[in-house]
């Protein structure tokens, strides 16, 4: 080997010094184009990708918190006003005894471009000059234009609202006598009631998409995409379902309207309603009436709402929403609270529900305690001798109340230094946890010299 071939090793090329530092400034240019194209495609990945990927990487929602404003008990029964009533009393207006045991502003809806029709408060002033009118001419006529001013209003109101409304799809496995698996499948409506900037969320029937072993949405344009159940309410019957933003065509969501979560407190009877997603048992039905009756203050399991029964019809597979004649959803039909007036539709008043959607549309599960009780208010408390509060009526049988030792017959009366003196502040104070929470409940029992304050800590359930 040669005396050249061993110093090989340290032959190096000696740079100009000028001709050096344009090479580390062009190395260091283009070092700093290729972080800038990096930056630019990791932020337009993450925009456009955010939509599709944020639902799966956090099914739960958590981080999008929905704000539902509450609504003034107006025409509603104020604590006050419940003097008079028995403390054993008892609803008959109740389901079945496991199972029906309780934004911001509403936001703002995108509603399809058609010509502007009158408010609902608008349209009313109109009708009832039109019947006036009608009554002070006594002319038979009048009451034909009458009729054909509703529905033509009717028409303007669905033409609307069916932006909002969409046909949820089930399907669930079972097993036959034979054990073979037997598939079914389901349809029942939904009400587009909120979108963020990952998902559309729906509101739904529990009863219907409860078991579902896979989901989907159609949109009112047609469009069908997959969906999940975000979370549910047994006790209430509904459900939010959620929809990848991703997953929906742009064209649809740019047609697709939020629908407004109206004042039920102001609906009184008489109030003309439109019932609208599935009353007739086929999807995309609409159906008038007039709201029958309204019962104020029907106490459930954890819950005291409002229902509202009216003069429509209603098929015995049929579901949906009632609107008032602004378009709002006052409330939600169910056949869970129908056997005092048989035959009658019954809607759970939506303004007694907000809390639960609000918590729901958050990804928070709806705390469980499992008492029924009746309002023990001054004149009764003063009359039988008992502390102010929460008559317990009934514990449900395994549930957190029962495992924490209430019984029927204790009064409620608040938690630390918080007055829980009716139902519905029972309803309340319980929308403000979750499953999983620890509370303290002042309690006073009957005993052999008269009622004892007990304390009693309780880990609240799902339902």
């Amino acid at each position: 080997m040669s005396d050249s071939e061993n110093r090989e090793f340290i032959r190096e090329t000696i740079m100009d010094k000028a001709t050096g530092r344009r090479y580390r400034v062009r190395k260091f240019l283009k070092l700093l184009a290729a972080a800038v194209i990096f930056g630019l495609v990791a932020s337009l990945f993450f925009v456009l990708g955010q939509r599709f990927f944020l639902p799966r990487l956090n099914p739960d929602g958590e981080g999008e918190t929905i704000s539902i404003e509450r609504d003034p008990e107006e025409g509603q029964e104020s604590e006050e006003s419940l003097e008079g009533e028995t403390a054993g009393e008892t609803q008959e207006s109740q389901g079945t005894a496991e199972t029906q045991e309780s934004q911001t502003e509403p936001p703002e809806t995108t509603a399809p471009e058609e010509s502007e029709s009158p408010s609902g408060e608008e349209w009313n002033e109109t009708l009832q000059e039109m019947v006036d009118n009608a009554v002070a001419e006594e002319l038979n006529g009048s009451w034909d234009s009458i009729s054909l001013a509703w529905y033509q209003r009717v028409s303007e109101i669905y033409r609307s609202i069916s932006h909002g409304l969409v046909t949820v799809s089930s399907v669930t496995q079972d097993t036959d006598w034979f054990n073979n698996p037997v598939s079914s499948a389901d349809q029942s409506s939904g009400a587009v009631i909120y979108m963020t900037d990952a998902e559309v969320l729906i509101l739904a029937d529990y009863d219907a998409v409860q078991d579902a072993e896979a989901l989907t949405v159609t949109f009112n344009g047609g469009s069908t995409v997959e969906a999940r159940v975000k979370k549910t309410d047994s006790i209430t019957g509904i459900a939010i379902i959620s929809v990848s933003l991703g997953a929906v065509p742009q064209e649809v969501l740019d047609s697709t309207q939020t629908l407004v979560l109206g004042n039920s407190y102001q609906m009184s009877s008489g109030a003309p309603v439109i019932a609208a997603g599935s009353p007739t048992g086929f999807s995309g039905s609409v159906v008038t009436g007039l709201v029958s009756y309204v019962q104020t203050n029907t106490v459930g399991t954890d819950t005291a709402f409002q229902l509202l029964y009216a003069d429509i019809s209603v098929s015995e597979d049929g579901g949906g929403f009632l609107f008032n004649t602004n378009g709002e959803i006052v409330g939600i039909l169910t056949d869970d609270y129908g056997d005092e007036m048989a035959g009658v539709p019954v809607a759970i008043g939506i303004s007694s529900l907000k809390g639960i959607i609000e918590s729901l549309s958050s990804g928070i599960d709806a705390a469980y305690l499992g008492v029924q009780g009746q309002n023990a208010t001054a004149d009764i408390a003063e009359a039988n001798d008992m502390p102010v509060g929460i008559y317990v009526t009934r514990v449900v049988m395994d549930s957190p109340a029962y495992l924490a030792g209430l019984k029927a017959g204790d009064i409620i009366t608040g938690s630390g230094e918080q007055d829980i003196l009716t139902t519905r502040s029972l309803q309340n104070f319980l929308e403000s946890y979750s499953t999983g929470d620890v509370i303290k409940l002042t309690v006073y029992r009957s005993g052999a010299d008269g009622y004892v304050e007990m304390e009693f800590e309780v880990t609240l359930g799902a339902r």
